[in-house]
C-alpha cells in the first residue's frame, strides 16, 4: 500500500523535497547576510565545496532545486495538464516560448554586460560586478541576475518541451484512433 502511494505521489514528493531545500537555502543565505549592499549579493557571497574542486554558490544550488521543484511539479500534474483544452495548450505553449525567447535575450544582455564590465574595469572576479541600470540605488549582482535569468530560461524551455511532448502524444493518439 505504501509503495502504491509513494509511486502515485513520487513527483509531488520529489517536488516538495526540492522546494523545501531551495527555500531553506534561500532563507539561510538571507539570514547569514541580512543587509546586502546590492540586490542578490547574499546569494553569491558564500561558496561551498561538497566535493573537492567543485564549488557551489547558494544561488547555484537554489537554481538547481527550484528547477527540480518546477519540473517535478509539472510531471505530477501531467495527466491534468494533458486533459486541458487544445486552445489552452496552445496559449501556454506561446507564453512559454515567449518567456524562453525573452530570457534568452536577457541572457545575452547579462553576459555581454558582464564581459564588457570585466574588460573595461579590469576586474577579474565577476562576483563584484553589478548592473546599476536603470536605478543606481537598486544595483543588482550580475552573477545573481544571470543565474535567475538562466533559471527562467531553463523552466520556460522545459515548459516548451513538456507541452510539445503532450501535443505530440495527443496527435499520435488521434491518428491511431482514425
Amino acid at each position: 500500500m505504501i509503495r502504491l502511494v509513494l509511486f502515485k505521489f513520487r513527483w509531488l514528493l520529489m517536488a516538495s523535497i526540492s522546494g523545501i531545500i531551495a527555500l531553506a537555502l534561500a532563507l539561510y543565505s538571507i539570514r547569514l547576510h541580512p543587509s546586502p549592499t546590492v540586490y542578490g549579493e547574499q546569494f553569491i557571497l558564500n561558496e561551498w565545496a561538497p566535493i573537492p574542486f567543485i564549488q557551489f554558490k547558494p544561488i547555484t544550488l537554489i537554481f538547481v532545486f527550484v528547477f527540480l521543484f518546477y519540473t517535478f511539479l509539472v510531471q505530477h500534474f501531467e495527466n491534468k495538464i494533458a486533459k486541458l483544452n487544445r486552445d489552452i495548450h496552445l496559449f501556454l505553449f506561446i507564453v512559454a516560448f515567449l518567456m524562453t525567447v525573452g530570457s534568452l535575450y536577457e541572457l545575452f544582455f547579462n553576459f555581454t554586460l558582464w564581459a564588457a564590465l570585466m574588460s573595461t574595469t579590469g576586474v577579474s572576479n565577476p562576483d563584484i560586478l553589478v548592473n546599476k541600470f536603470p536605478n543606481p540605488e537598486t544595483a543588482v549582482s550580475l552573477v545573481y541576475a544571470s543565474k535567475l535569468v538562466i533559471l527562467i530560461f531553463a523552466m520556460s524551455s522545459y515548459s516548451v518541451f513538456f507541452l510539445h511532448r503532450l501535443d505530440m502524444a495527443r496527435h499520435f493518439r488521434s491518428n491511431r484512433a482514425h
